[in-house]
């Protein structure tokens, strides 16, 4: 998507290779694993984001933090589902899948992105990355089983950028699920195994719910804006 000086804007990034096949099954076996394998809070499964079950990993700086913190996950059993999700190697495909795009469409940002995740990582070596390649400092985590959202922004999330969004099935992306973007008036197909890169703190967006016997999950990374101050104060 672009603007009218031509300035990609969004991108519809598509499904990776290998998505729809057994290998994409492995996904979404893993995310109900760790749904299954997990206790949520009431605010985890009834955040202002949706009616839905959510983690997030990863780090963060803002909200009444001092400087850059990881995540909490509460609990070894949450602990341990987290880790065997994040070590799973097709969600480690997603997450490179994810960083190509905002490389490819947004080389800039990805450079800053991972250069400040790496200077702070030096000064903080107790923070902790998701994957190995990624230039984004979190993740989250929607488990569903119904993953859909109102209008909303993320205004944590660094407004000059975007964030990568790729949800899962099974669903009928011809019958719910479709992202809209409200401040743009578009309503986008956004079928299984896809994958949208946009700016969620400055675009309003929310997600269609989807069939009562289906289930919809999503795999999100971002960088909280707080990062960079942070950075540019000099730590």
């Amino acid at each position: 998507l672009v603007d009218a000086h031509d300035r990609i804007i969004a991108v519809l990034g598509g499904v990776p290779h290998g998505s729809k096949g057994k290998e994409w099954q492995a996904v979404e076996a893993a995310a109900v694993k760790c749904h299954k394998s997990s206790t949520f809070t009431e605010a985890q499964k009834h955040g202002w984001r949706g009616d839905f079950a959510s983690q997030t990993v990863g780090y963060s700086y803002g909200n009444g933090r001092r400087k850059p913190q990881n995540y909490k996950v509460s609990g070894r059993a949450n602990q341990n589902a987290m880790q065997e999700l994040l070590q799973n190697n097709v969600i480690r495909r997603i997450s490179g899948f994810q960083n190509a795009l905002f490389n490819t469409f947004c080389h800039k940002n990805y450079v800053e992105y991972r250069d400040t995740n790496e200077e702070i990582q030096r000064k903080q070596p107790e923070l902790q990355a998701n994957f190995k390649n990624t230039a984004f400092a979190a993740t989250t985590f929607n488990l569903g089983p119904r993953s859909f959202s109102p209008p909303h922004m993320d205004p944590d999330n660094r407004a000059s950028s975007w964030c990568a969004d790729t949800n899962m099935g099974p669903f009928d992306p011809d019958k719910g699920g479709p992202l809209v973007l409200w401040d743009l008036g578009l309503i986008i197909r956004f079928p299984p195994g896809s994958t949208i890169l946009f700016p969620s703190a400055l675009i309003t967006h929310s997600t269609i719910p989807i069939q009562a016997h289906e289930t919809r999950y999503a795999m999100i990374q971002y960088s909280s804006g707080g990062l960079f101050r942070w950075r540019d104060n000099g730590f």
